[in-house]
């Protein structure tokens, strides 16, 4: 999946509609210092055999404020490959888990950071 900053989802209301369109799967929503992060993660997907032989999965997130009107702060994505964490000998629910843990701690240290940025009030 292409994914550009041109069809991101720029509201909640919005993301519903791009989790149906893209394929993703929502996994719901962490809350974390008065923020809302939205979890959602794609099928296994196969169209870059040469960077990803076995496929790949691709996991988002995406924050969003009561201050910001419903509207998203900020939103990123990440690709893990389908064998990951192979020697780990995980079932397949194990690996989900990990990429949304994964993609989760990337949110929360979006928002931390941004705190002593100081674009946030703590």
């Amino acid at each position: 999946m292409k994914w550009s900053n041109k069809n991101l989802p720029r509201s909640r209301t919005q993301l519903e509609q791009f989790v149906r369109d893209n394929g993703l799967h929502a996994y719901g929503v962490v809350h974390y210092k008065g923020r809302d992060i939205f979890l959602a993660e794609t099928e296994l997907e196969n169209d870059k055999p040469l960077e990803y032989p076995w496929g790949y999965y691709q996991a988002a997130w995406f924050v969003s404020s009561p201050s910001s009107m419903e509207k998203f702060d900020v939103g990123s994505w990440a690709e893990y490959e389908a064998m990951h964490d192979k020697e780990q000998g995980w079932t397949l629910e194990a690996k989900r888990k990990a990429r949304l843990n994964d993609v989760l701690t990337r949110a929360t240290k979006w928002i931390d950071e941004s705190e002593e940025a100081g674009r946030y009030a703590n």
